[in-house]
């Protein structure tokens, strides 16, 4: 496993797949991370402060005020409880639908993702929030701050627990795919079935055909090899199972069919 420095907030790291295929990328640092939680925690504050301010508004249109029945230290406590509690659904339930991606996070084009390239699962989310109280909020973040600073891949103490990793995302080029669809119609005057991709099997696909021209040819084979080994039981029961086509010839044509 080899880290090289890549940028002032990134570093390239190479993620060591199943297939025993290593796929280099860049993992956030301490910089991006940082900003990107201020703006959740930015975010969340504002739907709180939006929250609090209704139930005032209801309180004083009530007739019984039952705000004014709490003391000082009862609110106080509550509104502690609500913020714990608003921040941990809300980072739990957006890396869970967003697969690994809060509104920060999306925003600076970052990803949480498992040690070994695959996407994070409810139960990843769950153990990596679980410390976030502890290396994220208050003096306690200093901690998590220094663990991402020192780490090789960057990782915090959730990180670590989940066995998870923040990326830097890289856009893919749709215009490719485009390009590689168009060529193979070109080619053929029949019309092939269509075959359907879970999202999973989707994204894999079209981030291979997007960015395999910029992979040396072994590494390159190699990965044709290991996606078309996953993605052929999509296939079953039509002529494509079937195909002798070499890897990448395969792969594209099944992009061709989805």
């Amino acid at each position: 496993m080899t880290t090289t420095t890549s940028s002032w907030d990134a570093r390239k790291t190479e993620l060591e797949l199943p297939e025993e295929i290593d796929l280099q990328v860049e993992v956030a640092n301490v910089g991006s991370r940082t900003l990107a939680i201020l703006l959740d925690i930015a975010l969340a504050g504002l739907v709180l402060f939006i929250v609090y301010t209704l139930m005032i508004l209801f309180a004083r249109n009530t007739a019984d005020d039952w705000m004014t029945k709490l003391t000082s230290n009862a609110v106080t406590t509550l509104l502690i409880l609500l913020i714990f509690g608003f921040q941990w659904v809300y980072f739990n339930f957006f890396e869970w639908l967003w697969n690994g991606q809060t509104p920060g996070k999306r925003l600076l084009h970052l990803r949480v993702i498992k040690a070994d390239g695959s996407p994070v699962s409810g139960i990843d989310v769950l153990l990596r929030n679980l410390a976030r109280p502890i290396d994220t909020m208050g003096p306690m973040g200093l901690l998590g701050l220094l663990m991402i600073f020192v780490s090789r891949k960057a990782q915090r103490l959730g990180d670590l627990m989940a066995q998870t990793l923040v990326i830097h995302e890289v856009a893919i080029d749709w215009s490719i795919f485009d390009q590689v669809v168009r060529e193979a119609v070109a080619s053929s005057s029949v019309t092939a079935p269509s075959i359907r991709l879970t999202a999973g099997q989707w994204e894999l696909l079209h981030r291979y055909l997007s960015r395999r021209e910029t992979f040396p040819d072994d590494t390159r084979q190699q990965l044709a090899e290991s996606i078309y080994k996953s993605l052929k039981p999509a296939a079953k029961g039509t002529e494509l199972e079937r195909s002798t086509l070499p890897a990448q010839e395969w792969l594209i044509e099944l992009a061709r069919r989805t």
